[in-house]
């Protein structure tokens, strides 16, 4: 946490930036940023490098985890408009601004969809905040270009 001061409410500031996340994001709910996961595999044994057991008896249980939107602030990066021989290497990105408590709900997101578009998790940068309630920033990168 970054600190403390008497007349902070972090309830309330919370309340307020969570309403103003939903006045920013988009009225149609397929537009919206969504965070997906990847599977949960479970088995027994050893398995190769793709989580396929050796021993083809061994039961394999994969567990889907429900994409989930939470609110957030959604920034776009556009790549580089300067072109090269080989097109733009700079691929768009996009920042996504969490309160503490929705960045525990997606911390272990791999990617999101925003606008029918996937943007890979690229990194974390540190977290920070404003007394009792921390913020913290993920940035996903375009998977390809359309």
């Amino acid at each position: 946490m970054a600190g403390h001061y008497r007349t902070f409410k972090p309830d309330r500031f919370r309340e307020k930036i969570r309403f103003v996340f939903e006045m920013a994001a988009p009225p149609q709910d397929e537009r919206r940023l969504t965070f997906h996961f990847h599977e949960i595999v479970t088995y027994t044994g050893i398995a190769d490098g793709d989580e396929v057991p050796f021993d083809p008896t061994v039961p394999v249980t994969r567990v889907e985890r429900p994409p989930i939107t939470v609110p957030c602030d959604v920034t776009f990066q556009s790549a580089a408009e300067e072109q090269t021989a080989f097109g733009s290497v700079i691929p768009d990105r996009v920042k996504v601004l969490l309160l503490d408590e929705d960045f525990e709900l997606v911390k272990d997101a791999a990617f999101v969809v925003v606008n029918g578009d996937r943007y890979n998790l690229y990194y974390e940068p540190p977290a920070f905040g404003l007394f009792d309630v921390g913020l913290h920033e993920l940035v996903f990168q375009a998977e390809q270009e359309r």
